[in-house]
C-alpha cells in the first residue's frame, strides 16, 4: 500500500507537510496557551477537594438521608459513595484533558481550539451552581484564566496568527 487511506477530518491533529513553514506562535497565543494549563492545574487541585469531599464523613451522612428517603431497591452507602467519587476523578480527568489538549492546538494555530476553548471555559460558569467557599474559588480561578485565555485569542494579533497558520495549512 503506497497511499495511506484518507481519514476525515485528521488533518485537524496531524501536520499535513511537514517541511512547510509554519509562523510561530505570538506572545498571546503563547500566554492564552499557559493560561489555560494554569487552568488545567485548578481543576486537579478542585479535583482533589472533591475527592475528600466525596469521602468525608460528612458526605456519607448525606448519603444516608438520600438512601433512607428512597423506596424500593436501594443502592448501599459504600457504593454511592464510591460511584460519586469515581464521577469526580473521570470528570476532573476529561477536564484535565480538554484544558492541556485545547492548550496544545492553540499553540498551533487551530481556530478550532479556542473555539473549544471558549465552549469550555462558559460551561464551566455551570459550576457556580452550588457555590461553596473556599471550594468555589477554584471555579472562579477557572473562569478568569478560561476567560483570559479566550479573550486573548480573539485580539487582532491572534486573529492574524490563526488566519496565516491556517493558510499556511492549506
Amino acid at each position: 500500500m503506497t497511499n495511506p487511506p484518507k481519514i476525515p477530518g485528521l488533518g485537524a491533529f496531524i501536520e499535513k507537510s511537514a517541511g512547510a513553514s509554519k509562523p510561530a506562535a505570538p506572545h498571546l497565543v503563547v500566554t492564552a496557551a499557559r493560561l489555560l494549563l494554569a487552568a488545567a492545574a485548578v481543576q486537579i487541585i478542585a479535583s482533589v477537594m472533591a475527592v475528600m469531599y466525596a469521602a468525608s464523613p460528612e458526605r456519607l451522612v448525606a448519603i444516608q438521608a438520600q438512601i433512607d428517603a428512597m423506596s424500593g431497591a436501594v443502592p448501599s452507602l459504600e457504593a454511592t459513595r464510591n460511584m460519586g467519587v469515581i464521577t469526580v476523578v473521570l470528570a476532573g480527568i476529561a477536564t484535565v484533558s480538554a484544558y492541556v489538549l485545547f492548550a496544545f492546538f492553540l499553540r498551533k494555530g487551530r481556530t478550532w481550539a479556542r473555539v473549544a476553548a471558549g465552549v469550555l471555559a462558559v460551561l464551566t460558569l455551570t459550576q457556580l451552581v452550588g457555590f461553596t467557599m473556599p471550594q468555589g474559588l477554584t471555579t472562579v480561578a477557572q473562569i478568569i484564566l478560561g476567560g483570559l485565555a479566550v479573550g486573548l485569542c480573539y485580539l487582532p494579533e491572534a486573529n492574524k496568527y490563526f488566519a496565516v497558520a491556517k493558510a499556511a495549512r492549506s
